[in-house]
């Protein structure tokens, strides 16, 4: 795997740096592939709505940079293998959780930071990015090929950016497709009502245990089976989680059923110590056998077609 960073060994471009610098390599022309990719760009018949406007798009773009990691995981979904991507969350690999369709794809951003040189090199005709990216990165993205960043969505609608991503590829139609089989699971599920009482979601994390939202993607697959959230995940608003929770406040998630999400390998080693102190054996969950070890990758930051497949999985598996 091409790792920036890494196997490169230098830092990213400054963003005004970089962006001279895609410009620069457009205007060149001959046989520069940045000046290709701009090229084929300016044949785009397709316009998605974002939130920086709309933006014309290639009808069917062949060279996808994906700057989110729902944005690859929409991309893998509907076919389409791109050729850049994000290191997952605290990492320098793609999503684990997309194994091998993601795992040769190489690295062009963090989380935080894109590098600029690295997508110029990559010469895309498109770019996938993410809600909430400054304008100031988005001008220097969009200087290299039309970028596409999600309106933010209203609180609960985990589904809307995933669209604006299928949009963008053509390939609207396959995604709803896969979102509702997901939807479908869940309605058969919630018949049986075998997940009826209150639940939590909870990162396991070095610093301590936190309760998430229940508006995420989990959250929201858990209440379509029938589920219901803790009041606590209810009023965490726009907070993406709670603070961290001390073992002695581990009663502030004491639902019937848990689900435990641990984060990395201190995530994992933390929660391995957690399970034998006694603040965690009282748990009502815990005492019941009613508590589930998930991937934390999936679980706590993804909300892509597949990663909800595999939260689905863990609730059918959980609801046994």
């Amino acid at each position: 795997m091409h790792l920036i960073g890494a196997s490169r060994r230098r830092s990213p471009l400054p963003l005004a740096a970089a962006a001279g610098l895609a410009l620069a390599l457009t205007a060149c022309g001959g046989g520069d592939p940045g000046a290709a990719a701009a090229a084929e760009s300016s044949a785009a018949d397709t316009t998605v709505g974002t939130a920086f406007g709309d933006v014309a798009v290639p009808a069917e773009p062949t060279r996808v940079v994906t700057l989110a990691e729902s944005a690859l995981d929409v991309a893998l979904a509907v076919g389409v293998e791109p050729v850049g991507t994000v290191a997952s969350r605290g990492g320098d690999k793609p999503p684990a959780y997309l194994g091998d369709d993601a795992a040769a794809i190489p690295v062009v951003a963090t989380v935080a930071e894109p590098n600029l040189e690295a997508i110029v090199e990559a010469a895309p005709d498109l770019i996938l990015a993410a809600s909430g990216l400054e304008k100031a990165q988005y001008e220097s993205l969009a200087a290299i090929a039309p970028t596409v960043v999600p309106e933010a969505p209203d609180r609960g609608d985990w589904q809307a950016p995933l669209h604006t991503y299928a949009e963008a590829l053509g390939a609207d139609d396959e995604l709803s497709g896969r979102l509702d089989a997901v939807e479908e699971r869940a309605a058969a599920l919630a018949e049986e009502g075998s997940l009826d009482g209150t639940v939590a979601v909870v990162r396991w994390m070095a610093t301590g245990p936190v309760l998430m939202n229940s508006t995420h993607m989990p959250g929201s697959l858990l209440a379509a089976v029938g589920a219901t959230p803790m009041q606590a995940a209810v009023d965490l608003g726009s907070k993406p989680h709670s603070d961290p929770l001390s073992l002695e406040n581990l009663g502030e998630v004491d639902a019937d059923r848990l689900f435990l999400a641990a984060f990395g390998v201190d995530g994992a080693a933390a929660l391995d110590a957690a399970e034998s102190q006694p603040a965690f054996a009282r748990l009502g969950a815990v005492q019941s056998g009613a508590v589930s070890v998930v991937d934390g990758g999936v679980w706590s930051s993804a909300s892509g077609p597949i990663a909800a497949e595999q939260v689905m999985d863990d609730i059918e598996a959980a609801a046994g």
